[in-house]
């Protein structure tokens, strides 16, 4: 887009400033006169505020006397002697006085000048910082990233206090302008993985960036079940990430950080593993890896067993299966379908509805239907036993969740058609997704494969002492060095 500069007439300008935002009813015009100049101060409703814009430039500007000024006299006094923010950017075509109102700036602008000086006032309302809704913990913070970009840099920097944190600036979106910050530490993320980072998101062609998923989409190298790419809301797990040589992505007005590239295992890592003893948590690993597999398998093995290999299970537990599912009217396969179903409609009830009520309706909802399915006979009572322990054991992993509901039930299909077979095959399908997925030449499956001796410290176990070592870089779990990274 051709861009129009700004002219020397005031009037000029504020018309085509109007002209530009076609009439918008938040368009604020305020025409002062400092020393006999004619100005006229441009801000949107509610970007800025109210008593910084009294404070630090009405005050200034009313205070400027200067006989026979002329524009180019009031221009240099708001632009190099009177400080009236930490931000101030002369603008000179149309367009940046238009990105700059929509972030909340101060407009200066004067009849004579052919440019004008933004100010920063942002005072538009944000949320306050609060407790990490998706990742919460027992011994950690309880701070989670703000919607506002500038307040999660600043949690960010008070836990690195080191001048090698760098925040660099982007936009993203044709309409929205979005604001995007890559954060990493100098000397420990790769230049390569800075540039090729830069130029995946300088290349976001949508019109809007509203939320963190895009950006995922656009740093993710192959399209596969697994991502190379994982989010975040807590800034003591961000800090960690880029401490390993990572890269993260920050949105405005997004409360989650886009961070790649992302392991597998990382899914089975919570911040409360590096405040407990090191054999407790190995241990709750062990319990997480348990959970992903029973969450994942355990319903397309039981229709496998029960349908084609029946010698598998104990004359009891046969006996009491058949006795089970001569009461119900459908195949065993599409009965466990029909549950499946009904939980995750359940489960995304409780997600949807209004918190006070929406834990109370998934509850109340799955006794009463898996009660009244029971009795009545279309269900199993052991299907209904199998189901609540693989939607117990899928809330261990929230990370994986939509890959776990994919294979449970692609699970269930194959292994009522080809057995104990068709969960094979469907395993070695999933590891051979995830083993052909990476981020920017790091593999998703490291440091198992390719496998990396050094940081296996903290993959299945946890070692202790981790706090004494050097951390393990991300660039060197690629199977191409078992050395240390770059400091």
């Amino acid at each position: 887009m051709e861009r129009k500069s700004l002219l020397p007439r005031l009037e000029g300008n504020i018309s085509g400033i109007k002209a530009l935002f076609g009439g918008s009813a938040d368009l604020n015009v305020m025409r002062v006169e400092i020393s006999g100049i004619r100005c006229a101060v441009l801000t949107l409703e509610g970007m800025v505020s109210s008593s910084a814009l009294a404070q630090m430039l009405f005050g200034p500007l009313m205070r400027f006397e200067k006989r026979n000024a002329s524009p180019a006299d009031v221009f240099a006094y708001v632009s190099q002697r009177a400080i009236f923010s930490v931000e101030g950017y002369a603008t000179a075509d149309f367009s940046d006085a238009a990105e700059r109102l929509c972030s909340g700036f101060a407009l200066i602008l004067i009849h004579g000048c052919d440019r004008g000086w933004a100010v920063s006032a942002q005072g538009y309302e944000k949320r306050a910082v609060s407790e990490p809704d998706s990742e919460p913990n027992i011994k950690g913070t309880r701070e989670a990233l703000s919607d506002n970009l500038r307040t999660s840099l600043a949690l960010l920097r008070r836990r690195v206090k080191s001048p090698k944190l760098r925040f660099e600036f982007l936009k993203a979106g044709r309409l929205s302008n979005t604001d995007l910050c890559l954060v990493y530490i100098e000397g420990r993320t790769p230049k390569k993985l800075i540039e090729r980072t830069k130029k995946r998101l300088e290349s976001f062609g949508g019109d809007l960036c509203l939320t963190s998923g895009g950006i995922v989409s656009c740093l993710s190298e192959k399209r596969s079940l697994f991502s190379g790419v994982s989010t975040t809301e807590r800034p003591d797990v961000l800090c960690a990430k880029i401490n390993e040589g990572r890269i993260a992505v920050l949105i405005d007005g997004v409360p989650f950080a886009a961070v790649c590239p992302a392991l597998f295992i990382e899914n089975f890592q919570a911040v409360d593993d590096y405040a407990d003893e090191a054999f407790f948590a190995t241990y709750q690993r062990f319990i997480r890896f348990s959970a992903f597999f029973i969450s994942t398998l355990l319903p397309g093995l039981y229709v496998a067993a029960a349908v084609h290999h029946p010698e598998v299970l104990s004359r009891s537990v046969l006996l009491n299966l058949i006795a089970s599912e001569e009461r119900t009217p459908y195949p065993l396969v599409a009965e466990m379908l029909i549950v499946i179903i009904m939980f995750e409609i359940l489960r995304e009830a409780g997600i949807r509805l209004p918190r006070a009520i929406g834990g109370a309706v998934s509850i109340v909802g799955g006794l009463v239907i898996g009660d009244a399915a029971v009795t009545s006979g279309l269900i199993s009572a052991p299907l209904l036993i199998i189901i609540g322990i693989t939607a117990t054991s899928a809330f261990v992993v929230p990370g994986l969740n939509p890959q776990m509901t994919v294979l449970r039930i692609v699970n269930v299909l194959l292994g009522g058609a080809l057995g104990f077979f068709g969960v094979a095959v469907l395993s070695a399908v999933a590891l051979v997704s995830a083993c052909r997925t990476d981020c920017f030449a790091v593999p998703y499956t490291a440091p198992l494969t390719p496998f990396t001796f050094k940081a296996m410290r903290d993959v299945i176990t946890r070692a202790g002492g981790l706090q004494k070592k050097r951390e393990m870089l991300i660039e060197n779990m690629n199977g191409a060095s078992e050395g240390g990274g770059k400091a």
